[in-house]
């Protein structure tokens, strides 16, 4: 029994630490860029209702983190060019906000929607995305209960956190692909802006591996949940 014991507390500073990893990595790349669309929305929205109630309204949207090359330098204030250190900068990302002119008919909550990428559906995965996240959080504080639960009771995890852990898992993935997708659509409107400038947009559909293989991992751990979870069943129905 205290073999038993030993296993459940190796098992759960195995799983604690595998979550909290990945819930780390989910929130060093979102967090930073949450508070800064915050931000830049509240301001933008304000804008926004300004113009409408003007009698002239504009469409403002934002994209963000766009991917460019470019074979020209900028200047950077305050370097001294005499100095013996060269530094040459270029541009690798760049953050738009584009304002243009609104159809007369359009509705303050139409153009409100569209500020992110300009087009409602694009602010639409953004949101469900942040809804992900957030419930991967909730959901893996539930997991991390439960495990401890567990070893106290010396028994294995029930069922629901098999689900649990499965859904982690589908929505660390479903992150990461809704937001390659919205990047590229927003590297595409970019191009499409930017066509004749000087700045070439990289509009290749790109996503982090390392993000979905987490959770592909997950998944997995999930299965090998549910394989413990059916042979401790049919061995007590042996007994």
């Amino acid at each position: 029994m205290q073999n038993k014991k030993s296993l459940l507390q190796r098992m759960l500073v195995i799983y604690i630490t595998f979550f909290v990893i990945l819930a780390a990595g989910l929130a060093h790349s979102f967090l930073p860029n949450f508070s800064r669309g915050y931000n830049e929305g509240a301001t933008m929205g304000g804008d926004i209702v300004r113009n409408w109630a003007s009698g002239a309204p504009r469409q403002i949207f934002t994209l963000g983190e766009v991917s460019v090359t470019s074979q020209d330098t900028f200047v950077i204030k305050g370097l001294d060019s005499l100095s013996e250190v060269k530094i040459t900068p270029t541009i690798q990302h760049i953050n738009l906000t584009v304002d243009q002119p609104a159809d007369s008919n359009v509705g303050a909550m139409s153009l409100a929607f569209s500020a992110i990428g300009g087009s409602a559906w694009i602010y639409l995965l953004t949101m469900l995305g942040s809804v992900a996240f957030l419930a991967i959080i909730v959901l893996m504080f539930i997991i991390i209960h439960s495990i401890r639960r567990s070893i106290k009771e010396e028994r294995t995890l029930d069922s629901r956190n098999v689900w649990y852990i499965r859904t982690i898992g589908f929505l660390t993935i479903f992150t990461e692909l809704s937001h390659a997708l919205i990047a590229w659509c927003m590297a595409t409107r970019a191009a499409e802006l930017l066509a004749g400038s000087n700045l070439i947009v990289d509009t290749t559909f790109s996503i982090s591996y390392y993000t979905i293989i987490m959770g592909i991992l997950v998944i997995f751990t999930a299965e090998v949940f549910a394989i413990g979870q059916n042979l401790s069943e049919e061995q007590k129905l042996t007994i």
